[in-house]
């Protein structure tokens, strides 16, 4: 029993962490670029959130037979907790783009992905 309400409580933590970064559903944006704001975010959390905005951004880029800018912000690890751990997001969201959804990526600048969605 008190695993469910730990779950239940990471569940309502992640929906609530996501939210605060990403005020603004994307379907609501205008224009042809986004931010996917992951950082703050266990891996598992973030990839589900991927996933879930991914989905909705295909849709809406064929939808309206036009290209989008995807920025997805993993950060840099500098909030990892301890000194030698690597941050492990950037790398599980950049194997996530290219293995499983297929899509290739740059990095304009450490901790954001850019990838264009069509």
């Amino acid at each position: 029993m008190h695993n469910m309400h730990m779950k239940a409580a990471h569940g309502k933590a992640q929906e609530s962490i996501y939210h605060q970064r990403n005020p603004v559903p994307l379907e609501n944006f205008r224009g042809q670029e986004r931010m996917i704001d992951l950082h703050g975010l266990h891996v598992s959390e973030a990839l589900h959130m991927l996933k879930h905005e991914l989905s909705v951004l295909r849709s809406t880029a064929r939808a309206a037979d036009q290209r989008l800018q995807v920025y997805i912000c993993v950060g840099t690890g500098h909030h990892t907790r301890g000194s030698r751990t690597p941050a492990r997001l950037p790398v599980a969201v950049q194997r996530y783009l290219l293995e499983e959804e297929g899509l290739d990526y740059t990095e304009p600048q450490p901790g954001l992905l850019r990838v264009v969605i069509y």
